[in-house]
């Protein structure tokens, strides 16, 4: 989605009030959800530190600010973040789906930040940020992974998957892992989801071989968005 600076009075009248701006910064505009009700588009802001980071977020529901909800903390690296409206606690009310691009993300965490905004009506609507159980959590209580020789076996959800590696088309294929720097999430059909992508080392790519998706379906309890079912689907090799 191309970036807009924000140059209209209403906008930025609103957007840099409770936000503490630097003057070597550039507000921008990084996505928004449309709606053909005014007070109900939102809008993703934040200062652009240089052509490829921004911080010090702010989400804007309403063209006239509405809901202004300010997050210092949050960053984003290059690409375009993703931004999405679902009812995915089932109460009626779209929640706000942010998904963060975070190259600074240490070893063996997901260079994607996932951010929810719940949407309450207690008699007035307004967001709140939402506590998600975290994906090495889910891999630790839910997932186990080891290899006999050719085989790799994969324990998801206390279901087993047994997986011939030796019919990839990969060079000295062995030592099966999970990626959790490549952890994606998407929304289908209301639903919130995780993809955790299996891998196996091979000796013709740093890269590693895929070998399977874990897939992830999050429901809210009432106080989270906790891992209620996993699937595992194994990589159809064109060989």
């Amino acid at each position: 989605m191309r970036r807009h600076i924000l140059n209209t009075g209403i906008i930025l009248s609103t957007l840099f009030t409770g936000a503490n701006t630097s003057l070597a910064s550039e507000r921008v505009v990084l996505s928004s959800i449309p709606s053909d009700v005014w007070h109900q588009t939102v809008y993703l802001i934040a200062d652009k530190k240089n052509w490829m980071e921004y911080d010090n977020f702010t989400v804007q529901i309403g063209d006239m600010g509405q809901y202004v909800y300010n997050f210092p903390d949050w960053y984003h690296g290059k690409y375009d973040p993703y931004m999405a409206k679902a009812d995915i606690n089932d109460d009626m009310l779209d929640d706000i789906i942010i998904m963060l691009n975070n190259d600074k993300a240490a070893i063996d965490q997901p260079l994607k930040d996932i951010h929810i905004l719940n949407q309450f009506q207690d008699p007035d609507r307004r967001y709140k940020e939402a506590l998600m159980e975290s994906i090495s959590s889910v891999i630790i209580n839910k997932v186990a992974i080891k290899q006999i020789e050719n085989k790799v076996s994969i324990q998801v959800d206390g279901m087993n998957h047994t997986i011939d590696i030796s019919k990839f088309s990969y060079v000295n294929p062995r030592t099966p892992y999970l990626s959790i720097e490549l952890v994606d999430y998407f929304i289908e059909g209301d639903k919130l989801y995780a993809t955790i992508p299996v891998f196996i080392l091979r000796d013709d790519s740093v890269k590693g071989g895929i070998i399977g998706n874990i897939k992830v379906r999050y429901e809210w309890d009432g106080k989270e968005y906790v891992a209620r079912k996993l699937t595992f689907a194994e990589f159809k090799s064109e060989n």
